[in-house]
């Protein structure tokens, strides 16, 4: 099995004391990822509610405070309806679409609200009363060069989403008459300069129009003289009106030429290797002499009849060439120069197998009467001599071959341009068309000269009136207000969260120290610590006293972690019970977790060992001057100092003894690890209490001998920085943290707020104070740890007290 790491970073293997094992362990509570990074924003809602609802009266009642003070704004509406007419367009040689500026993607809201737009809609500064809106009382206060500012600042243009060429216009003044006036005004001014503009549009439209007819017809006649010198190239490229033949003659010639290569390439082979026989000596040239004859290549009485290969292969050519000749013939005629030259090359071919039969037949005569050697060496020549005339004919159809690609090329080119220069013409002539039917459009007498109409329909759907209030909304106001205020509240109360040193909730301890949570204790109240009567036993061990109460079952819960934790250690459990500092309950929490083990049957050992200000021995009502300390310093044997708490079964305890003045040293001293040995040999479990460990440190050098140590910490002012110095101090001794019990649940308002005793990890609601037993002051205060304690008692270790308890 891999090595374990506990939540101080400790690196143990499986089966060692004290780790966790994690398959098993539902009481054990630790932060998933979800926990770690989310904000309790409902944990500071509760906690700091009284500055969010300070912040929601301030909000509230500077909203009413704006109402009362701000000044009344109308506000006038318009709508109108701007549909542009059906336009006539043309398309340029490069893609380009002119016409007249008449479009849908006109930013009419735009427009309207432009400063030159704005200032024709007000007119001259010197005109009327009636007819310059200067003089409007809304700008009474404003200087003349600020009001058209001021206009466009309050008008607002907003075209319709759902209904197109809808647009609706507004306007806010402090005077209601003057906000319809304007607007109706503006709507006016804005519909004469459409009209206008339209009209200077059409006209540059007209010249475009005129420009582009003269350049379509330039490059129709242009296009038409490329196309007709096109078909003059690809007519004298053709042959007999065929345009094909060299296409033809191209794949013919290829095959011819690759049938003659195959042949070169066989004769060279055969040349080699006859070569080679005759450089070798008379056995070589018997054996390829006789392979040849196998092969048929040299000829013998025996193969008269049937020829040889060399007139099989010239028998060959020839009917290629003859063929080649015909087709020629057919497609070019008789008196085409490329029919006399495939003749010429059909009798020299006939000639070739002429001289092929008469050479055989001298071959045939005289092969017996020839040696090997002979007739090796005449074949070999008669192999050289067909080389050569292959290689001629290869170059001789090169030439042929490379004449009629480069027609055949020539050819698709031109072709290529001439459907090309036909597709410009067609182009060209559309745009032809398109402009004469433009022209027809504008004018229905073709006159280009005579053009007028308008450019968009513009439709006043709803005048303008006098405006209504809308400024100052005291619901907005107050809504706002409240809001905004509340928003503040909360951000001072996160910063207030900030600056606490409090944890509120078991997440946040969790996180922020990163040990496991094994349990919550609540308060124990005053009213439920009924003793066991006649019982010697302090009620504050509420396990013994009140087994079935809710407080017992927390610490039962501690236990059942606890044996998760221990269950695979193989061997009993020293576990150490401490806290950062003083009154966090620890004393209590050992005293309750030793009975809880005790009644589920294991044989359980309390060890006392804080010799500052020990606890368990009045706890459970055993008196000796003899314990932990004397055991320390040689005085005493461990067995002599061990009781029987004879109310609880299994269950012995082990009292600090007299105070010794020097606890620090005698809790570093070896003998504590020889002592936990050997008790851990007796006893199932082994509690030890030992001192707070920021306050002294007698706790340090136990935690580093021991299987387990567990936490208690109780919420309180500035637990936080304790309780990470604890885990801090924990981690550089190498001791393993079982995990923390957190102590008297429900005494402090926060934390826990969103939780309930019946939930898993969940805090507890009782209500109450804390009880003196173990919450005593002083620790870390130099000489104070003799001092009182909040019951009142003194401990005097010089005085020698009787033993009540049967020694075991």
């Amino acid at each position: 099995m891999e090595p374990v790491s506990n939540q101080l970073g400790q690196i143990q293997q499986p089966g060692m004391p004290g780790v966790a094992q994690m398959g098993g362990m539902p009481p054990m509570m630790m932060a998933s990822d979800d926990e770690q990074s989310a904000f309790d924003f409902w944990g500071v809602l509760n906690r700091r509610k009284w500055l969010v609802f300070l912040g929601l009266i301030s909000g509230l009642a500077i909203g009413a405070l704006v109402y009362a003070k701000s000044e009344t704004i109308y506000e006038s509406v318009a709508f109108i309806q701007i549909e542009p007419k059906d336009k006539p367009t043309i398309t340029g040689a490069n893609g380009q679409i002119f016409s007249p500026d008449v479009s849908n993607e006109i930013a009419h809201d735009k427009l309207m609200t432009k400063k030159l737009m704005i200032e024709s809609c007000l007119g001259s500064q010197g005109q009327g009363q009636g007819q310059s809106l200067y003089n409007l009382k809304s700008f009474d206060q404003l200087p003349q060069d600020k009001i058209a500012d001021e206009v466009i600042d309050n008008l607002t243009v907003t075209p319709d989403r759902e209904a197109p060429y809808i647009y609706e216009l507004r306007y806010t003044s402090t005077i209601k008459e003057d906000a319809a006036t304007l607007l109706n005004k503006l709507i006016k001014t804005y519909e004469n300069r459409l009209k206008e503009q339209y009209e200077q549009d059409q006209d540059e439209f007209v010249q475009v129009l005129r420009q582009y007819q003269d350049t379509f017809s330039k490059d129709y006649e242009s296009a038409t003289n490329e196309l007709n010198e096109l078909h003059g190239q690809h007519d004298s490229l053709m042959i007999n009106g065929q345009s094909d033949i060299h296409a033809m003659m191209v794949v013919e010639l290829g095959k011819s030429r690759q049938n003659l290569s195959n042949e070169l390439a066989e004769l060279q082979n055969a040349y080699e290797r006859n070569a080679s026989a005759l450089e070798n000596g008379l056995d070589a040239i018997n054996a390829r002499v006789w392979e040849l004859i196998q092969n048929r290549e040299i000829i013998t009485e025996d193969y008269r009849e049937r020829g040889s290969a060399m007139l099989q292969a010239a028998e060959q050519q020839l009917f290629t060439a003859e063929t080649t000749a015909a087709l020629t013939r057919k497609k070019l005629g008789t008196g085409h120069p490329d029919y006399e030259e495939a003749m010429a090359a059909v009798r020299i071919l006939r000639k070739r197998v002429v001289e092929l039969e008469e050479e055989l037949e001298q071959q045939a005569s005289l092969a017996a009467q020839l040696s090997n050697d002979v007739l090796l060496q005449r074949k070999q020549s008669e192999v050289g001599n067909r080389i050569s005339e292959l290689k001629a004919l290869m170059d001789e159809q090169q030439v042929k071959w490379n004449f009629h690609n480069n027609k055949a090329m020539r050819l698709s080119e031109t072709r290529r341009r001439i459907a090309a220069t036909e597709g410009k013409l067609e182009q060209i002539q559309k745009r032809l068309d398109l402009g004469e039917q433009l022209l027809l459009q504008i004018n229905p007498r073709g006159n280009i000269n005579e053009v007028s109409g308008e450019g968009y329909r513009f439709t006043l759907l709803a005048n303008a009136l006098d405006g209504e209030s809308i400024w100052p909304n005291l619901p907005l106001l107050l809504g706002l207000g409240g809001l905004l205020g509340s928003l503040l509240g909360f951000g001072l109360g996160c910063l207030v969260e900030l600056a606490d040193k409090t944890f509120h909730n078991p997440s946040e301890i969790i996180r922020q120290l990163n040990v496991p949570l094994i349990g919550h204790v609540p308060v124990i109240g005053q009213s439920k610590r009924y003793l066991v009567e006649g019982s010697a036993i302090e009620p504050i061990v509420c396990s013994y006293h009140r087994p079935k109460s809710q407080v017992s079952e927390a610490f039962r819960a501690v236990r059942t972690s606890l044996f998760f934790n221990t269950q695979n250690s193989g061997r009993n459990t020293v576990i150490q019970v401490t806290s950062p500092t003083p009154g966090d309950g620890k004393s209590t929490l050992a005293s309750n977790l030793a009975v809880s083990i005790a009644q589920s049957g294991k044989r359980v050992l309390l060890v006392d060992a804080d010799m500052r200000r020990p606890r368990q021995h009045s706890t459970f009502g055993v008196t000796s001057k003899e314990g932990f300390a004397t055991v320390l310093a040689g005085q005493s044997h461990w067995r002599d100092c061990v009781f029987d708490v004879t109310e609880v079964e299994g269950m012995s305890i082990m009292p600090c003894g007299s105070k010794p003045q020097n606890p620090a040293e005698l809790c570093s001293s070896p003998q504590v690890k020889d002592l936990i040995e050997e008790m851990r040999a007796d006893f199932d479990f082994v509690i030890i209490d030992s001192p707070p460990l920021l306050a002294v440190t007698d706790a340090c050098p136990i935690a580093a001998r021991v299987d387990g140590v567990v936490l208690c910490i109780r919420i309180k002012k500035n637990v936080r920085i304790s309780a990470e110095r604890s885990t801090e101090m924990l981690r550089n001794l190498g001791a393993n943290c079982l995990g923390l019990v957190v102590n008297g649940v429900g005494q402090q308002s926060g934390y826990g707020s969103q939780y309930t005793y019946g939930a898993y990890r969940a805090g507890y609601s009782y209500n109450g104070y804390g009880y003196g037993y173990g919450y005593g002051y002083g620790y870390g205060a130099g000489g104070k740890y003799y001092d009182e304690d909040k019951k009142g008692r003194k401990v005097e270790p010089e005085t020698a007290q009787r033993i009540e308890s049967q020694v075991q």
